[in-house]
């Protein structure tokens, strides 16, 4: 079984913020692979399906970027997932170039609070895929780092998005079968305007 997370804010005033990729692209996935309706339970959402000869999790945890830890634990529990290389956690990351891809297992949590709480809660011997946010913007220093990531992305960063959610898409399964550096080449070798 495969638990992929994607972390974020729950709420309208949260959707399609920078900090909120990780929930964007577990429903792009959800809706292009036509997984069951998400079920309410373990203060997340989360829907079940088996594609590619396993059985996949996708889950968003409802509690707010910062407490994302327990929720994955409480899942990870119920379905009796005990190795957490069987976790696949996508984020954002603020210190990387705009939708720059990286996979990293272990580590430490870059000073995400989100994945400072899934490590409190599961360890780190997981695996995490980052997405970068940073823009020029931020680079300018013209807005602080804790309001720009609940900043929306303007309109070319968003066209970009979601060219890049159909590559995403396009390679899930490698994602799923944890060939991370054919899914990070895959992508990077696309054109999707960055």
């Amino acid at each position: 079984m495969i638990l992929i997370v994607g972390l974020g804010n729950p709420g309208e005033k949260f959707l399609f913020t920078r900090h909120n990729i990780g929930f964007e692209i577990i429903d792009s996935f959800h809706l292009h692979f036509k997984f069951h309706a998400y079920k309410s339970k373990f203060d997340g959402l989360y829907s079940k399906k088996s594609l590619f000869g396993k059985e996949i999790i996708i889950f968003k945890p409802q509690t707010f970027m910062n407490l994302s830890g327990n929720p994955v634990k409480k899942l990870r529990n119920y379905f009796k997932i005990e190795n957490t290389l069987d976790i696949i956690l996508i984020h954002d990351d603020i210190d990387m170039e705009f939708l720059k891809l990286r996979v990293k297992v272990n580590g430490g949590h870059g000073g995400h609070n989100g994945v400072r709480d899934a490590i409190k809660f599961n360890g780190k011997n997981f695996y995490r895929v980052k997405l970068g946010i940073s823009n020029k913007q931020l680079k300018e220093k013209k807005v602080k780092p804790e309001n720009f990531v609940l900043n929306k992305f303007d309109k070319s960063e968003r066209e970009v998005i979601e060219e890049f959610k159909k590559l995403a898409n396009k390679y899930f399964e490698h994602l799923v079968l944890k060939e991370f550096s054919l899914f990070k080449t895959r992508i990077s070798e696309s054109s999707y305007g960055v």
